[in-house]
């Protein structure tokens, strides 16, 4: 029989961000057969928050059969992969981690215990939505450069003209 030292009960942290579009990094990915036998990866999707900052991970599978090719090309694709119609494609779990996309995240009710909610991905975002999602987080260096033009009193120190004399 196991046994364990106890300690004082504690409840469970739940940990979620609201629902919304976020920028996302899988942090771990492994190759799995899914139940009824086809070729899958498992992947953790960490929630890449403001100030450089991890929020929760959620899982997310990719199954490689035709009927599920859509999420694995949704994928491939907010990660910056080239997806070509009618090209076989091999993917290794391991290429996947530490890649960068950007994700519709929504929050579902936990299986076991409905009060408690956990983020999930609704869709992966690409091509021009990406863009523009994050076109709209970035500022404009022209808006910086007036920022800094008003905090230095209307001069900003512009680069040097550099000669490279080295000879490779």
């Amino acid at each position: 029989m196991p046994t364990y030292t106890a300690n004082e009960p504690k409840q469970a942290a739940v940990y979620y961000v609201e629902p919304g579009t976020y920028e996302v990094e899988i942090v771990k990915a492994v190759e799995k057969t899914s139940q009824a036998g086809n070729p899958t990866i498992k992947l953790d999707v960490a929630v890449l928050l403001e100030g450089g900052t991890t929020g929760p991970t959620m899982w997310e599978h990719l199954t490689f059969t035709a009927k599920a090719g859509w999420k694995v090309d949704q994928v491939l694709s907010s990660i910056g992969r080239a997806v070509i119609p009618g090209e076989d494609v091999s993917v290794e779990a391991e290429d996947l981690i530490g890649e960068k996309g950007v994700c519709l995240i929504g929050v579902e009710a936990g299986q076991t215990n409905p009060e408690h909610q956990f983020n999930c991905v609704e869709r992966w975002l690409f091509g021009d939505e990406k863009a523009k999602w994050l076109g709209n987080r970035r500022k404009p260096a022209t808006q910086q450069d007036a920022y800094l033009k008003a905090l230095t009193g209307g001069s900003v120190a512009q680069p040097q003209d550099e000669t490279d004399d080295i000879p490779f």
